[in-house]
């Protein structure tokens, strides 16, 4: 008896416990399957917060509040039927970050986005919570700059920023002479020399330049003509040059010595000057570039120092891209004080570098380095196959002819063209040319920024704020080049280069209307100040 109490008990026991444990195995199971759909809910909404957070942050104007677009771009998409989620509440993106109906914030070129919340009713989790749950899913998405964009050691100024440009040796050979008043015309003289010296500093108030070579039979007079149309007139002293002569000397005018810029000087023999091609550049005061457009401004090299490196920061500007963030200034032009690398003002929402120390003129050692052939175990920029079939044979081959024994890059600005448009309509930013440049020009080393500034820094290396930045690439092509009629391109497209390696630099400068808005994301983008492309980056 005692014998089948115990059994009988222990019946009861195990069915007891079975019962209970069957009961936690279908409240666990139902947990189960309500988290399991409360998770699916919560992974269509992040999925869906997530595309809208990119398509409103596609939309920033500024780094500051949200524009009107960022907010209707992100309710229209959140509103769609098809990006419904089941249980959501109705949206309204104003209010709380904590607000069932959503919210949404601007700050920095940043977009937080918090979608609608959705609710999950729980079936069977009833039993443990019959409210169900309220399932939240937020994302950020930023505006950085694009890593593509190179920002080159090299400045502009104001009214020379567009076109085809020159950025030179100004004390080098005379290369792409501006035209000069008196023109002269055709037929010229036979006259080829050089002269010594072919500069003096600012504020000298006597000075003589020997002029050697040949064909100075009867030559009465050399002129001293500069870009802007100024020209002054030297007297050869007796005896007159004969066919014989192969030297002479004359007084450089004070009129020219009191002017700080780049004079060219030709010789004239009876009515004939010689050719302006041949006009050698004698510069007052520091090297002064002329701008190829409008024949007045400036070109030069920006001194801005890398943390990576203290002996060529110059040279690996050129190859990486200029490491410090830039940023331009609203409000302000001219010479800016303090060091120069220095951020001189906290006006806008990205803070960068905004005053830079200018030097006029090309290093051409350093130049040399950095965009051929390398310093400090990197490779020169321009030292790279051509981009996908850009070159001029339509492939990726480099330019036939080479700078200091290397081939280099030989992208064409017009393969990157994707419509109709000519190198000209980029220039001006018509509407024929916007956005048609192709997203692969971030990938040719020829593309560039520079900064651009107000004054004229040719008086020596002074500090100036940044008041622009411009979009630009290292090429010869002609204004009038499309896609399907590229023109005629030099052997070194671009580059001018002597034995000693490149003198001088031909590059175009364009609307920044021109470009893609968005680049590729390479990761390790720098933080957006307002100007160059975009790259779009889902935060978090």
């Amino acid at each position: 008896m005692r014998r089948f109490r115990r059994q009988h008990d222990e019946r009861g026991a195990a069915a007891i416990l079975f019962a209970l444990l069957a009961s936690l195995l279908l409240v666990v199971g139902a947990l189960a399957v309500d988290l399991g759909h409360a998770y699916a809910t919560r992974s269509l909404l992040q999925t869906d917060v997530d595309l809208a957070v990119m398509a409103a942050a596609a939309e920033l104007d500024n780094g500051g509040a949200c524009n009107p677009e960022v907010v209707a771009k992100a309710t229209e998409y959140l509103s769609k039927s098809d990006n419904e989620v089941p249980g959501q509440y109705a949206i309204n993106l104003g209010g709380t970050p904590g607000d069932n109906d959503g919210y949404i914030e601007c700050k920095d070129w940043k977009v937080t986005l918090w979608a609608p919340r959705s609710h999950v009713d729980y079936g069977l989790g009833s039993i443990v919570d019959q409210n169900g749950a309220d399932i939240s899913a937020h994302a950020v998405a930023q505006i950085k700059a694009a890593k593509a964009q190179a920002t080159l050691p090299f400045f502009a100024v104001q009214g020379c920023d567009y076109g085809q440009q020159s950025i030179r040796n100004a004390s080098g050979p005379a290369t792409g002479v501006p035209p000069l008043t008196p023109a002269t015309g055709n037929p010229a003289n036979s006259a080829s020399f050089t002269i010594n010296p072919s500069s003096v500093a600012s504020a000298t108030t006597s000075a003589n330049i020997t002029l050697t070579g040949n064909g100075f039979n009867n030559a009465s007079k050399v002129y001293f003509s500069n870009a802007s149309g100024a020209n002054y007139i030297a007297t050869i002293p007796a005896p007159t040059p004969t066919n014989a002569t192969t030297s002479f000397t004359v007084g450089v005018p004070s009129a020219v010595l009191a002017l700080d810029d780049t004079w060219y000087v030709r010789v004239l023999i009876g009515t004939k000057l010689s050719k302006e091609a041949d006009a050698q550049p004698f510069t007052v005061g520091p090297p002064k570039l002329y701008c190829d457009a409008s024949n007045q401004g400036n070109f030069g090299t920006i001194d801005l120092p890398r943390t990576d490196t203290n002996s060529f920061s110059l040279q690996w500007n050129m190859i990486k891209g200029i490491e410090p963030t830039l940023a331009k200034v609203s409000g302000k032009s001219g010479q800016c004080s303090g060091q120069p690398g220095a951020v001189e003002s906290k006006t806008s929402p990205v803070n960068g570098t905004n005053c830079l120390a200018t030097e006029p003129g090309l290093k051409i050692a350093e130049t040399n380095e950095g965009l051929i052939t390398g310093k400090g175990g990197l490779k020169g920029r321009l030292d790279a196959d051509s981009t996908g079939s850009c070159s001029r044979n339509h492939d990726s081959s480099r330019t036939a002819a080479t700078i200091k024994s290397i081939h280099v890059n030989d992208d064409l600005l017009t393969c990157f063209i994707t419509n109709g448009a000519s190198i000209q309509n980029l220039v001006n930013g018509d509407s024929v040319a916007t956005q048609a440049l192709s997203s692969d020009i971030y990938n040719s080393p020829r593309f560039f920024w520079i900064p651009v500034l107000t004054p004229d820094p040719s008086t020596g290396k002074k500090s100036w704020w940044i008041v622009d930045f411009r979009p630009g690439f290292i090429t010869d092509q002609s204004v009038g080049a499309t896609h399907n009629a590229p023109g005629t391109i030099s052997s070194l497209n671009g580059l001018v280069a002597d034995s000693q390696g490149i003198s001088e630099l031909k590059v175009i400068l364009f609307s920044e209307k021109a470009l893609p808005e968005f680049a590729p994301t390479t990761g390790g983008e720098a933080d957006y100040t307002g100007s160059g492309p975009k790259a779009l980056v889902l935060v978090q």
